[in-house]
């Protein structure tokens, strides 16, 4: 259903005034906590004891916070359910109160804000929000591993950090697999996913946390990868005084040209552009054979990036005539591929004057779990119109689902008569209000926030060389020196979308985890700025955990060069800004 609201532009970004109440329900919890019910009372009052916290939780339930106490035009929170859940051994989880419930929405049509808080009896006095993915849609519960969490970590909720997310204010179960942006065409509903969601599930966690505990958060941090690095990035730009600190894992920052380069490698497609198994093995064994060693080390893995970029050429793998074959590649193929690792470059300006998409990375074409060219490029089908088939590659399937629900706004639009001068106006609508490109994070760092970027050379979701240009653009708007005090990017070569690498020789995974959450933690609380070279690792999956191998993920724009020694150790490395370039 569409309605006629368009999104709008936040008005406040401040934190909520302290002792604002949930209503006359809330009082037994207040009672129970031996307080009022006031603000944040670190350092000026005991926090209450884990028997009076084991009252509080259930009461709950049932109570409300009212849109007015938010910090953007919201309709009421209902607390529906609130639930002691005891400690677990086989989860490793503490005892702790589960709420669940939702912001009812303010127009005809559109689905409530569904989240999720929970709050540990024994608290650090910190808070994590998680977020989501894709085009959201599910409830994150914040319970689950962050990315790129090393086997074994603890859950954040483990280590004490009181935990939230949202499903961004949609309900995507029923149509998730092949039209998940369809909530696009209600307009409340687009403007929560782009940013509204985020900050009203924050204000709301942090009401609950203040009559739970009777203060506020010390520290409030995000955490987020692929669209939930989007989401974190944009707190940053959009919200800069509600957060102390942000990881962003392989954000999709430039969101519309993105998608417009879904689009354009989705079109080469309808015209024997597809790849299948072993056209992608072909491109992939090319890419090693040519930049594998560009590192120190033949060992299967691409870690010089920046130089791999200006060696590997895709042209020499053509067919003599541009025709089919077995050991190269059609035109047609070539123009699939080329419309992934090139620039996509755009008629017109987008938001904060970009026109240009960068192209994917070489060294990641094939990766564990299906990852790569094979899930997110070609599945070797056609892809079908006007809905595509589950079976269609992601990108495919993404690319679709935005020209037909975000743009045409019409189901049935058919994307291969995709014209982007056509549709220029609301294009670039959609850009101001996603597009997480504000190089400007002068308030963020003012307040003194910590900001992480990592961005995964392997990946074919999107484009790490987006996060690259984005860390340049805040650096020449900022200045290096203060870019340095608040901001790092770091680059994990060859990891694929979702943080796993392996060698193309052995197929052994790579060390490609590292536990952000602390070494943020550290930068945010402790003031202890992070090292240039992070210690990725691979542990056992099964306990005590240990370490199989590790290795370097080094600070933009550094790689791991190998210097002799055992490959498995990260000592046997250093981060180097020099290769065979």
């Amino acid at each position: 259903m569409h309605t006629t609201t368009a999104p709008r532009t936040p008005t406040r970004h401040g934190r909520l005034r302290p002792g604002l109440l949930f209503g006359a329900s809330f009082a037994l919890a207040v009672a129970a906590c031996g307080g009022d019910g006031g603000g944040d009372t670190s350092g000026t009052a005991p926090p209450p004891d884990q028997a009076a916290l084991r009252t509080a939780c259930p009461a709950l339930a049932g109570t409300k916070v009212e849109g007015r106490l938010l910090g953007l035009p919201s309709g009421d929170a209902t607390l529906a359910s609130a639930q002691l859940v005891a400690a677990g051994d086989a989860t490793g989880l503490p005892e702790y109160c589960q709420v669940r419930g939702a912001i009812a929405a303010r127009s005809a049509g559109a689905d409530p804000i569904r989240f999720q808080i929970n709050l540990p009896l024994s608290w650090n006095e910190k808070a994590l929000m998680v977020g989501g993915g894709g085009f959201n849609g599910t409830l994150v519960t914040g319970l689950d591993p962050l990315r790129d969490a090393p086997a074994g970590q603890p859950l954040p909720l483990a280590q004490g950090y009181a935990t939230f997310g949202t499903d961004s204010g949609h309900d995507a179960a029923a149509y998730l697999a092949t039209d998940p942006a369809k909530f696009a065409l209600n307009d409340e509903m687009f403007a929560n996913f782009a940013h509204e969601s985020y900050k009203k599930v924050k204000d709301v966690a942090h009401e609950v946390f203040r009559r739970f505990y009777q203060r506020a958060p010390r520290k409030q941090y995000f955490f987020g990868g692929s669209e939930g690095g989007r989401e974190g990035l944009t707190m940053a730009q959009r919200y800069p005084q509600d957060f102390d600190g942000i990881v962003s894992v392989v954000p999709v920052i430039q969101w519309t040209g993105l998608f417009n380069g879904f689009l354009a490698f989705t079109q080469p497609q309808f015209h024997g552009g597809t790849l299948d198994t072993a056209s992608i093995k072909l491109v992939a064994d090319a890419v090693n054979g040519a930049c594998d060693a560009l590192d120190g080390i033949a060992d299967g893995v691409v870690s010089d990036y920046l130089g791999c970029q200006a060696r590997f050429d895709l042209q020499a793998l053509r067919c003599p005539d541009g025709g089919d074959g077995a050991t190269c590649l059609s035109d047609a193929q070539l123009a699939t591929l080329k419309a992934a690792y090139e620039p996509v470059r755009m008629p017109f300006p987008l938001a904060n004057g970009i026109t240009t998409y960068p192209g994917r990375m070489f060294g990641g074409e094939i990766q564990p779990g299906g990852e790569g060219i094979g899930r997110w490029i070609s599945t070797g089908q056609v892809p079908s119109v006007p809905t595509p088939a589950a079976t269609d590659a992601r990108g495919v399937i993404y690319g679709s689902s935005y020209a037909r629900y975000v743009i045409a706004r019409d189901p049935a639009f058919d994307v291969r008569g995709y014209d982007l001068l056509a549709y220029a106006d609301r294009i670039r609508q959609v850009s101001e209000w996603m597009d997480s490109t504000n190089p400007d994070l002068s308030a963020f760092f003012k307040r003194g926030g910590k900001l992480i970027i990592r961005e995964n050379t392997g990946d074919f979701a999107q484009s790490p060389a987006a996060g690259i240009q984005y860390y340049e653009s805040v650096v020449a708007r900022m200045g290096q020196s203060d870019a340095d005090k608040f901001l790092r990017l770091y680059v994990s070569p060859a990891s694929s979308h979702g943080g796993r690498a392996a060698s193309r020789t052995t197929g052994q995974e790579v060390p490609t985890t590292h536990d952000t959450l602390d070494t943020l933690d550290r930068w945010a609380d402790a003031g202890v700025a992070p090292a240039d070279a992070l210690v990725q690792v691979r542990r056992d999956t099964a306990a005590p955990h240990k370490v199989l191998a590790s290795r370097p993920m080094c600070r933009y724009p550094a790689f791991p060069l190998y210097g002799g020694g055992d490959p498995l150790s990260a000592d046997s490395y250093r981060c180097s800004s020099l290769g065979a370039r």
